[in-house]
């Protein structure tokens, strides 16, 4: 092993350009020293510049090529050709062969200084004058390389030589001498300068066509900015690459990253390198600070799926916090949605943990990078929901924030096996676009009450008709509605008429007579209206355990068949009353009332009165909120339904400990959820997809409010 190593460090050695440029002079003195007996050409003229010629092959290839080849450079090579050819132009037999070389090369030198003059800095370049001076750099940058141009002098002083000397003289008196020359010559052309190395080096070095610059610095923990060599500005985001970084304790640990950003500062592409893994590598050694793009296939996809690189989403930033995290957002496919799962992990001794976090914004961010060069990002923003608890279908909050460029990926929850769960735990919906459920204790959420809230179309009449199919397992679900139009959304549940219209007429007669008599005023009998209402509460009473006691679990309260709507306020406001009475009287049975529209029965106090008579309103919202303070004790519990909350009676609401709030745009609406939500979930309200919501409360297995995704096959 340890003779290959040797044999592998002469190589490395023999192959670096400097060696070699003086092993060639050597080469080329040597030889002269054995054909013409002199270590040195003579010195007359043709000979000093056909040797001249020769030298400056081996100069622009091994050290002028390799870094540039412009229209400048051009220029600098052509102009001392010029002046040597006019020096020379009486030693040519043919002047016409001067004439044409002469002229060859004054036409390059006028080609490159019009490419030069024309190309305009304030156009773009497809500006005529811009494509002919990227034209014309194009043919002068290939001609005018010092491989062809010192090749043209190298071949006409040969050709002096020659017809000065005549060939078959010059290779009789020169031994040999002609064929020497031009085997020296062609060898200097077969070399390839890139494949070269600059540095002596003892060790084996991967230094090949993958490097693709070199580190400059580094801009934090995890973060390598590099600027790239001028012929490797192909390099693109989410390249692989590798490095061996000098400031690293041992050597011998091989970085590997993605590139995460590339941008140009003062003329110059410039890359940050995202470290994604450090390993210890003894088989190859990499040249320090040197960056190797991976191009292999094998590798790539191989590293594709070690490292994620397909769910990363970007990195931790600055002003981040414990329950909230700001990242940089660098995605190879712009997929990210508000709500989608984020994950990450963070060293814990001698393991990691997992932790997720749901993204709540995105704002665009400008960095300033010297001067006035500037470059634009994009900012996410995502609240902590802690590491997943298969036992509790729930998350568990952790105490602290990741550090600073800590890489972020996009949730994969594919190896999360869910354990099983049964009623009263019912699967509201998932996490958007991962396998996480939100489960909802519904025992817990009727118990102390459930506002599901949002504007017209986004799922609340869904939801609840999902939740009333399961609570009718062992729930007596009482829907209230005046519009009449919920028994639609309810028709595949097959629901009951609490009230049929067979048994209204016999209500109306009681209601009015109670009506009549207290529109007498003062000279009213309180004791007949006492009566009368106790007639009207036994009556429904006796209705509500009718119901209950039938195998029917689902009844509508409707009133649109009533013949005098001036009823409508009252008469609710007595059937809550009697459904009540009976909970107090019959405990341990469980009972739900579904307020559909919950505007038109349980009004804002700015409200009242809309539907009707004051009094009436007010009785109705009191006898209501009395429910939701005590109906918890007699196994009775709400489910309020609303567009707006600004139209709801907020006693009502602030008792509903459990909120599953849609899309919404008022600010009435951002004000009260604020204080459920915090101001972080807020600003997703108006942005939420049909189907999607954030939930919370008591109810909820989560510790946080979450964006879940309700939608069925």
């Amino acid at each position: 092993m340890g003779l290959m190593n040797v044999i592998q460090n002469t190589k490395s050695i023999i192959k670096n350009r400097f060696v070699l440029f003086f092993v060639l002079l050597f080469i080329i003195s040597l030889g002269n020293y054995i054909i013409t007996g002199n270590i040195l050409p003579s010195t007359d003229n043709i000979n000093l510049w056909f040797y001249s010629g020769l030298i400056m092959i081996i100069i622009s290839i091994f050290f002028i090529e390799p870094y540039y080849t412009s229209p400048k450079n051009v220029i600098t090579n052509t102009i001392p050709i010029l002046l040597v050819f006019l020096a020379i132009k009486n030693d040519f037999n043919n002047i016409l062969v001067w004439k044409i070389v002469f002229w060859l090369i004054f036409t390059l030198l006028f080609l490159s200084i019009i490419s030069l003059i024309v190309y305009q800095e304030n156009k773009s370049p497809e500006f005529w004058l811009n494509k002919l001076s990227n034209l014309l750099k194009k043919i002068v940058t290939v001609l005018g390389k010092g491989k062809i141009l010192f090749s043209t002098i190298f071949l006409l002083f040969l050709y002096l030589n020659i017809t000065t000397t005549g060939i078959d003289d010059l290779l009789k008196v020169s031994n040999g001498y002609f064929l020497f020359l031009m085997i020296t010559w062609g060898v200097i052309l077969s070399i390839n300068p890139s494949e070269l190395p600059v540095n002596f080096t003892l060790n084996k070095n991967e230094k090949n066509g993958n490097a693709v610059g070199e580190i400059f610095g580094v801009q934090s923990k995890k973060i390598f900015l590099a600027k790239l060599f001028e012929d490797r500005k192909s390099i693109k985001k989410f390249d692989i690459v590798k490095f061996r970084y000098s400031m690293q304790d041992a050597e011998n640990f091989i970085i590997t990253g993605i590139i995460f950003d590339t941008y140009l500062l003062n003329k110059e592409k410039w890359i940050k390198i995202l470290q994604l893994d450090l390993k210890k590598e003894t088989t190859i050694k990499l040249e320090k600070n040197t960056v190797y793009k991976i191009s292999e296939k094998d590798e790539i996809e191989k590293l594709n799926t070690d490292l994620n690189i397909d769910n990363f989403v970007g990195v931790i930033v600055d002003n981040s916090n414990i329950g909230r995290i700001k990242f940089e957002y660098s995605k190879k496919i712009n997929d990210l949605e508000e709500g989608n799962l984020l994950e990450l992990e963070i060293p814990q001794g001698k393991n990691k943990k997992r932790l997720f976090y749901q993204v709540v914004s995105g704002i665009t961010e400008k960095e300033k990078l010297e001067a006035k060069n500037e470059t634009g990002y994009i900012r996410g923003e995502a609240i902590q929901l802690g590491e997943w608890q298969n036992d509790k279908l729930s998350f568990q909050k952790f105490g602290w924030v990741p550090e600073i460029n800590t890489p972020i990926f996009k949730a994969d929850t594919t190896n999360i096996e869910i354990q099983d769960f049964e009623y009263p735990e019912f699967k509201l919906g998932v996490i958007p676009n991962t396998t996480l459920p939100s489960v909802i204790d519904l025992h817990t959420a009727i118990s102390h009450h459930l506002a599901v809230l949002g504007v017209t179309g986004t799922g609340k009449s869904f939801i609840t008709r999902e939740i009333i199919k399961e609570l009718k397992k062992d729930t007596n679900v009482i829907c209230v509605d005046f519009t009449g139009e919920y028994i639609k959304e309810l028709e595949e549940l097959n629901p009951v008429a609490l009230i049929d219209k067979e048994k209204l007429p016999k209500l109306e007669e009681i209601i009015a007579k109670k009506e009549t008599e207290a529109n007498k005023g003062k000279k009213a009998d309180k004791e007949a209206l006492l009566k009368l209402k106790s007639q009207i509460l036994n009556q429904i009473e006796k209705y509500v355990e009718d119901y209950i006691k039938s195998d029917d679990n689902l009844s509508l309260f409707e009133l649109p068949e009533l013949s005098n709507t001036t009823f409508i306020l009252e008469f609710t406001q007595l059937f809550l009353e009697g459904v009540f009475n009976y909970a107090k009287k019959n405990t341990g049975q469980k009972i739900c009332i579904v307020l559909e529209e919950a505007h038109t029965i349980i009004p804002e106090t700015n409200f009242l009165g809309d539907l009707g008579d004051y009094g009436s309103s007010k009785a109705l919202v009191s006898k209501m909120s009395q429910i939701a303070l005590q109906g918890r004790k007699y196994g009775v519990g709400l489910i309020v339904i609303a567009q707006r909350t600004a139209n709801v009676s907020k006693t009502v609401l602030t008792q509903c400990n459990t909120i599953i709030s849609f899309q919404a745009f008022d600010e009435t609406s951002f004000n009260f959820l604020g204080n459920y939500f915090g101001k972080d979930f807020i600003q997703t309200l108006p942005n939420l997809q049909q189907y999607h919501a954030i939930v919370t409360g008591k109810a909820v297995k989560a510790n946080i409010p979450m964006i879940i995704d309700l939608t069925r096959e």
